[in-house]
């Protein structure tokens, strides 16, 4: 039992001398889980844009992107609740947290316009 007790205090102290997370990394973190695979698709499609042969993958890969496009959208919307829209500034800050978590969404900046902002 001691052991255990000893564990406990261990970790509770180890939480507590963590940095507390911004609301901009609240904010990508929760994007990036809202979105990764959105991302990602739309990668895939550009790629097989890009290859003439591929025209039927290509419309497959759409019908796909617009299904998580819609679970994508659905999940931001719990962000702007809890957050508000964002304004452009608060947009360059996101982004710029987003580099280091979800660099793909970075640079989909867009999309995260659409997602989260005003």
């Amino acid at each position: 039992m001691r052991p255990f007790f000893l564990f406990l205090v261990c970790f509770a102290i180890s939480c507590e001398n963590q940095p507390k997370e911004s609301r901009f990394e609240k904010i990508a973190r929760a994007y990036c889980e809202c979105t990764g695979k959105l991302a990602s698709m739309n990668e895939q499609a550009a790629t097989l844009a890009r290859d003439t042969n591929a025209v039927d993958a290509f419309r497959e890969r759409l019908q796909q992107i617009q299904a998580e496009y819609d679970t994508a959208k659905a999940c931001s919307a719990t962000i702007v609740l809890q957050f508000g829209k964002l304004k452009t500034a608060e947009l360059d800050s996101v982004r710029v947290v987003l580099a280091d978590k979800c660099a793909n969404l970075a640079e989909q900046g867009d999309l995260l316009q659409e997602m989260l902002g005003e």
